[in-house]
């Protein structure tokens, strides 16, 4: 059997040929997707979902025509020349120093197209930290310059604090915690994104300096705010007892991309804090599929 690293290679490669959206003008969740079920163990998933996906035509690095400044930032015809800036710069300096250069320009974007630069971005992250491959690269290129293409300022960031026992990637898991009782109240496919959101920040934010973190907390927190306007978190979270493997399994058996980035999402955040909301969140969005495996 091929290896884990060459499976998700192998998607990257193939869903490489497709562009930003699905053919229906939504969002393509397709690495996003493949990347949380290879960190979920799911390696057979991730070839067969990457040969499922579909998208418009995909955008190619070419050279910038000009200087990329801060008034190209959200200039989506320009997305191919933002790819093939961020293409030379980490073929120059590597991914790691690209990402700390531009995180403290991208992150105040965050919730843009409803957090997918962000989202995008950091599952790219996550898998060049695994393992630092040419497809894994052209993956971080494509989501970086999404990201920049489709940039927007977002809300004032909030006054940031963190508890005693907590720092600033830990105090953004507690955030995730917080949006996922907000889901809870209210579970909808819009919510659900401050979960997804808030755990990509905690990616990210290991590749920033401490003042750009603590900017990029409050910046979760004021989208959060905005996001969940009108709703009250759930003070009781209900018992869970759905063993680890059934609910990655309802996800996968449910067919759909945010049950598949939630569930992963979602595990990773109580593996961090403990927290049952993070498991009552998962157990919510995977229940289609919890339907066809019962």
């Amino acid at each position: 059997m091929p290896a884990p690293t060459d499976v998700l290679d192998a998607a990257y490669d193939r869903l490489g040929r497709w562009g930003f959206d699905d053919p229906d003008g939504y969002v393509n969740h397709g690495p996003m997707t493949c990347e949380a079920l290879d960190a979920l163990g799911r390696p057979a998933e991730v070839g067969s979902w990457s040969r499922l996906e579909s998208g418009t035509p995909p955008t190619t690095p070419v050279p910038p025509r000009g200087p990329l400044g801060p008034e190209a930032l959200g200039d989506a015809g320009r997305a191919g020349e933002w790819m093939g800036h961020f293409e030379a710069a980490v073929a120059e300096a590597g991914w790691a120093p690209v990402l700390h250069r531009w995180l403290p320009r991208l992150l105040p974007g965050m919730g843009v197209a409803l957090f997918h630069g962000a989202i995008r971005c950091a599952h790219a992250t996550r898998a060049i930290e695994t393992a630092d491959t040419p497809a894994r690269r052209a993956e971080l290129v494509r989501a970086l310059g999404y990201w920049a293409a489709l940039f927007e300022p977002g809300y004032p960031p909030q006054t940031t604090s963190v508890g005693a026992d907590d720092d600033v990637a830990r105090a953004v898991v507690r955030a995730a915690a917080d949006a996922a009782r907000h889901y809870l109240d209210r579970p909808n496919i819009i919510h659900l994104h401050g979960v997804t959101a808030a755990m990509a920040v905690s990616v990210l934010v290991r590749h920033t300096d401490e003042a750009t973190a603590a900017t990029a907390l409050g910046q979760v927190r004021a989208e959060h705010a905005a996001l969940y306007e009108g709703t009250e978190p759930v003070t009781e979270v209900p018992e869970h007892d759905i063993p680890r493997a059934t609910l990655i399994d309802a996800a996968v058996a449910s067919g759909e991309a945010h049950a598949v980035k939630l569930v992963e999402a979602s595990l990773r955040g109580f593996d961090a804090t403990g927290d049952p909301a993070f498991l009552a969140a998962a157990e919510r969005v995977a229940r289609r599929g919890l339907r066809a495996l019962a």
